[in-house]
């Protein structure tokens, strides 16, 4: 498989519906993320410069650039899910403990980072609800239903291998 942030859309979609495991949800939620933070970013580009919105400039950068930043190291994490997650199933394949333990470990760390990630974007999409650009309101709500969506995607990745890790003795 192509890497996710190689993909086109299309073919990204054709994988997710396959009977492969992978990609699944967590690198969905990834790449949910990534759009929210996209959005955000583009809400914070049709408000920057525009008569009625001065105050906030500063700001507004700021969170374009945090957004931007946000939205790669996000896709990033999409690949990173798919890598993870065929390493359980190796270790399983393997039927070796501590293969599968570190494996598990790192299947915990992607979504507990998409989390981190997709919470700072729910506060960026927030802040330009308020600030940004009143034309582009429905775009900064989106981001934000979008990142909320991807934490909690995320957090059911990070709670079902915590109880396969703890069920390894």
């Amino acid at each position: 498989m192509n890497k996710i942030k190689n993909q086109k859309i299309e073919q990204f979609l054709d994988d997710l519906s396959s009977s492969s495991a992978t990609p699944g949800g967590g690198a969905t939620a990834a790449l949910t993320a990534a759009m929210a933070a996209s959005l955000v970013e583009m809400v914070a580009g049709l408000t920057l410069g525009k008569t009625g919105y001065e105050k906030n400039q500063k700001e507004i950068r700021t969170i374009k650039t945090k957004a931007a930043k946000a939205g790669k190291i996000l896709v990033v994490l999409a690949d990173e899910d798919v890598t993870a997650y065929n390493s359980v199933v190796a270790g399983y394949g393997a039927k070796d403990k501590k293969r599968i333990k570190t494996a598990l470990m790192r299947a915990t760390d992607v979504p507990s980072d998409v989390i981190k990630l997709a919470n700072q974007v729910e506060k960026m999409a927030a802040r330009m609800v308020v600030i940004g650009n009143k034309n582009a309101v429905s775009d900064a709500k989106s981001a934000l239903f979008l990142s909320q969506s991807a934490a909690k995607s995320a957090l059911e990745n990070v709670k079902i291998n915590k109880r396969a890790l703890a069920g390894i003795k």
